[in-house]
């Protein structure tokens, strides 16, 4: 199995450090971002707010820079070994977007 670089965090690592107590999610759905854009939602609902937004999103890292900009104070996004990885700090939602 190839080594995770040191900038990339699990996703395990990630959901335990932003849980509050042992309200750990019970299941982090992972996306294929391409499914999601054919669709036009996910299970976060990112891409239909980024859109009302005007934020283009078509690829991981238009993604990861939406959700990373500093005027999203509700939203956190993580590269992982699966992709990005995405919190909603509003209600501790978790989501994993891949290729």
């Amino acid at each position: 199995m190839p080594e995770i670089p040191a900038h990339l965090r699990t996703l395990d690592e990630l959901v335990r450090q932003y849980a509050e107590g042992n309200d750990l999610p019970r299941h982090v759905p992972h996306v294929r971002l391409a499914d999601a854009l054919a669709r036009g939602d996910d299970p976060l609902h990112l891409l239909p707010y980024f859109r009302d937004l005007g934020a283009k999103i078509g690829n991981l890292e238009e993604l990861f820079a939406a959700c990373a900009d500093p005027g999203e104070e509700e939203i956190e996004a993580f590269r992982v070994e699966e992709g990005i990885a995405v919190f909603l700090a509003v209600d501790g939602q978790w989501a994993v977007f891949t290729k």
